[in-house]
Formats: C-alpha cells, structure tokens, sequence
C-alpha cells in the first residue's frame, strides 16, 4: 500500500504522516531522516515537509542536528519518567472539573471500551485508547490542557507501541471499566483515583522494556554472529 499522499499536501497532514512513522517505528529511533527521500515516498515536496519536522522537533519527536537536518530523537528512560506523571497530573485535572457525565456518555464510553478489549492490532489498539481517554475528558472546556495532553500522549504512545508490538502486550481495559463504574455511581473522587493508576501503570513496564533493549544493544556479538 503506497504512503503517499494524494490530497492537496498541507503541512498539518504531511506531519501526521510522518509522527505515525516515527510511532510505529518506521523512522526509527537515533536515526537521521533523509528529506529528499522521505519527500518523495510521500509525494510532497521539501518545503512543507521541513516546516512539518520543525513543528515536530517542538513536540518531541525529531531534533535539529548540525544545523542542516533532523534526527529521530530515540527512546528514553528519563522521557517515559518526565511525561507520564504529567499525563495522569492533566487528566485528572481534567476529569475533576468536567461536568456530570450522561447516560449516552457512559454508554459511549462502554462502546469503545468493549471495542478495544477485542482489538489485537497495537497501532489500532492505541488509538482506540485515546479515543476513549478524549472521550471521558471531552466535557472539559480548557482547551490548553486538550492541546498539552495530545501532544505529551502522542509521544507516549511511541513507547507503548513499541513495547506492545515486541512483548504481545494488549492494552488493559479493567481500569477504563472501573471509572466507568464509579462514575456511573457518582463518585468522581473514586474514578480520578483509577484514573491516575490507569496511567501509571505505564512507566511499570515500560521502563523494564527500554532497559532490556538498552542491554541488547550493549551485548557483544559472539563469532558466530560475524
């Protein structure tokens, strides 16, 4: 299937080609990016796709190197410990001060969970989490705390891809059901509290992963491996 893209090219659209790229691992990690390459798989030219990577380099995911090019930042410990509690600190700010939720809206919430528990594909499956995290926040009317959290969850969601699609790992819908629980019962304090352990589960296993790799990168090869 070609990644190109066939609409008239903006730079909005060429950047989320390219952060999906990066998520999922096909820019990887430590590695300079290539911007005649790049722009010729997704038919674009230059232009729009380095004022795609500046605005990404402000988000996180690449770097300027040596003043001319970009690199994918990689994966780091001291990242997954810096925006996960920053997560969970805005989501549950969030939550706290979003109004009553409905009937619709927990049914809705339930729709998505159920959907998610049944998908085994990390990429769709992560994106079915955050349509039910942007869900249970959306009667939140601060739309500085939607427009930090989106781009702090699209960086985490590097980390989660990653570790899922290695290990097998499907994304846990027990606590999304206990805050739909105890919302439904009306106790708010309750569900922020599960909410913040829904998010903190994250640097638990993330953090064991990006050791692990670190360790594999660090292992000598034997003869046999020359």
């Amino acid at each position: 299937m070609s990644d190109a893209i066939v609409r008239l090219p903006i730079r909005a659209e060429v950047r989320e080609r390219v952060a999906r790229r990066i998520v999922t691992g096909s820019l990887a990690g430590g590695k300079p990016i290539n911007l005649a390459s790049l722009a010729r798989e997704l038919a674009v030219s230059v232009t729009p796709l380095r004022e795609a990577l500046i605005e990404l380099e402000s988000d996180g995911f690449v770097e300027a190197y040596q003043g001319r090019g970009f690199l994918v930042r990689p994966l780091d410990a001291a990242e997954v410990n810096d925006i996960y509690p920053l997560i969970w600190t805005l989501e549950m700010l969030a939550l706290r001060s979003s109004p009553e939720f409905s009937a619709a809206q927990l049914r809705e919430l339930e729709q998505i969970n159920a959907d998610l528990e049944h998908q085994d594909d990390p990429f769709h499956a992560l994106r079915l989490d955050s349509l039910w995290h942007e869900a249970l926040l959306s009667g939140c009317t601060n739309r500085t705390l939607h427009e930090t959290l989106k781009a702090l969850k699209q960086r985490a969601r590097r980390y989660e891809y990653g570790y899922m699609k290695e290990s097998g790992q499907r994304v846990s819908t027990m606590q999304h059901t206990g805050i739909i629980h105890e919302l439904r019962r009306g106790d708010r304090p309750a569900a922020t509290e599960l909410l913040q352990e829904n998010w903190s589960i994250g640097p638990k296993f993330l953090l064991p992963w990006l050791e692990s790799q670190k360790s594999k990168q660090r292992k000598p090869r034997s003869v046999g491996d020359r």
